[in-house]
């Protein structure tokens, strides 16, 4: 496929594949960029308010904790340096594609490495024609800050293998642990890498060098400081994990959730499965290996990785009766075009090239036209309500001005209640957080448990407003009533959608937590029953 002797490019799609054919790494270059350019322009231009994840991420980022009651801190943290470099809300909508671009490059020196940049080329276009690629990408948080971190593990842990050098084991532990400050689901990318070193009889001869125990010492020295806030925080985000993932009630379902899982990541990869199948073709003859130890390792190696981490989640999901949340995919299949193409051979033909370069150009066409249409034009045929349509702009000042003109003060606090992992107590206050000219930190879940860098006696002195949404009650609930008794409920607040067709409105109950004198009593519900109930009970 590489030599194109007397191909003469008719059309643009020819000259599309003979320039991938003689510099795949130029193709590859305009790709990525063309790439960060849309998804971060796109949303910015389409959405109207921030993403939920997003308004987290800008909220709690502020606070530089070492650890969150969900999550490790350093999408958190990428969040608030953005905006404090750039001072706009907006710049976050850069991270996500960023993000996944990383990713792609990171793939793209492996495959270039065990294959060549054809191939390599070939297995990151069909990695954007999945959706954790390009507009999941924009909603930046934990998932998306995992892909590079997992790519370049798999891409330094292989060079630390084959070539022994032990620059490669340190950076592998490195970006092991910074995978680990991503999201503890690296654990299954860890366990991989593990197993492969223990039972891979080329793998298993670096246990005799210094490599192994080195990317250890890097991993645990470059990790500790979560880890030690894990142990002194209680293992939070663990607690939040078990409340995400459904339970099976019944036998029968130790063996549906795996295969409902299954699905859901197979219908994930389905588009990027349909542009290998058009390039291989129909003889699925397995590519031909060279008879040497290298390249045997190779194809073992890129299967172990693309397929380990699913099946290891898939197995402990499976034991445990737990259902997989089908975003844990995330991570998983960066390496998996790879593999099929490091096994089957693209087809030596232009047609069925053409034919593959005409649907990868309409697939990268699609993907944000239909994002673009959905965000616009969605409210004309369907109502529902949407994070980015939410007036997060309005409220913030709308709820400024009632503490204002209630307390004479700045808003130095706001919090929500506790409704579960469903974000509906946590929103508001976030947007808030966000778009107030007064900037108020947030007591999450209006829960000071869950929120460590609040002092409760600042906030005794300063008052606070939580608030939630209408929707989960109209009045105040139990969490707010045990933490905060003096709250008092305030009228809700309606506020028009940020829709082009005209909607319906989004409504939001609020509490005033009033400003007290110093030597007045402040404090949560004093009874023990009062104050350890609800998912996070001590």
């Amino acid at each position: 496929m590489e030599n194109i002797g007397q191909y003469k490019p008719a059309n643009w799609v020819a000259s599309l594949i003979a320039l991938a054919i003689r510099a795949p790494h130029r193709v590859f270059a305009g790709l990525v960029g063309l790439h960060l350019i849309v998804w971060t322009l796109l949303p910015i231009l389409v959405c109207r308010n921030v993403q939920l994840d997003l308004a987290e991420g800008l909220a709690l980022g502020r606070e530089w904790q070492l650890g969150y009651w969900k999550h490790p801190p350093l999408p958190w943290w990428i969040d608030e340096l953005a905006y404090r470099f750039t001072g706009q809300v907006e710049s976050v909508y850069a991270l996500g594609p960023l993000a996944a671009i990383l990713c792609l490059y990171g793939v793209w020196l492996l495959a270039r490495e065990v294959a060549c940049e054809i191939t390599a080329l070939i297995a990151v276009v069909a990695l954007e024609a999945i959706h954790f690629y390009n507009f999941s990408a924009v909603k930046f948080a934990h998932d998306q800050i995992q892909l590079p971190f997992w790519a370049f593990t798999g891409l330094f842990f292989y060079r630390a293998v084959t070539r022994g050098r032990r620059a490669n084991w340190l950076l592998s532990g490195l970006f092991l642990a910074g995978a680990f400050w991503s999201k503890y689901a690296a654990f299954v990318l860890a366990s991989t890498l593990g197993l492969f070193l223990l039972f891979d009889p080329v793998a298993r001869n670096t246990w005799r060098t210094a490599g192994p125990y080195l990317m250890v010492m890097v991993f645990a020295v470059v990790l500790s400081p979560n880890l030690w806030w894990l142990v002194s925080h209680d293992f939070l985000p663990f607690r939040y994990v078990d409340q995400r993932a459904a339970k099976a009630a019944h036998w029968y379902q130790h063996l549906i959730f795996p295969i409902l899982w299954t699905i859901d990541n197979l219908l994930t990869l389905a588009p990027a499965i349909a542009l290998l199948a058009i390039v291989i073709g129909h003889n699925l003859q397995l590519r031909a290996n060279r008879a040497d130890e290298l390249s045997t390792f190779n194809r073992r190696y890129v299967t172990v990785l693309a397929l380990g981490p699913f099946l290891i989640t898939t197995v402990i999901a499976a034991s445990l009766g737990r259902q997989p949340v089908a975003m844990w995919g995330y991570p998983l299949w960066s390496f998996a075009p790879l593999a099929v193409l490091i096994w089957l051979s693209p087809a030596p033909d232009f047609a069925r090239l053409h034919v593959f370069a005409i649907a990868s150009v309409a697939l990268l066409f699609a993907f944000p036209v239909g994002y673009a249409v959905t965000e616009l034009l969605e409210s004309f045929v369907h109502d529902r309500p949407k994070a980015t349509e939410f007036p997060g702009r309005l409220l913030a000042v709308a709820i400024t001005e009632k503490w204002h003109e209630a307390t004479g003060m700045p808003l130095a606090y706001v919090g929500g209640a506790e409704f579960g992992p469903s974000g509906a107590g946590e929103f508001t206050p976030n947007l808030t957080a966000i778009y107030s000219p007064d900037h108020p930190r947030v007591i999450v879940h209006g829960d000071p448990r869950l929120s460590p860098w609040i002092d409760m006696a600042d906030v005794k002195q300063r008052g606070a407003v939580l608030m939630w949404d209408w929707g989960f009650g109209a009045e105040l609930p139990e969490s707010v009533k045990s933490t905060f008794p003096q709250a008092e409920l305030q009228p809700a607040i309606g506020l028009p959608r940020q829709t082009l067709y005209p909607r319906g409105w989004d409504f939001v109950s609020y509490a005033f937590v009033r400003p007290r004198p110093a030597g007045e009593a402040f404090a949560a519900d004093p009874r023990p029953e009062a104050r350890r109930t609800g998912p996070y009970a001590e």
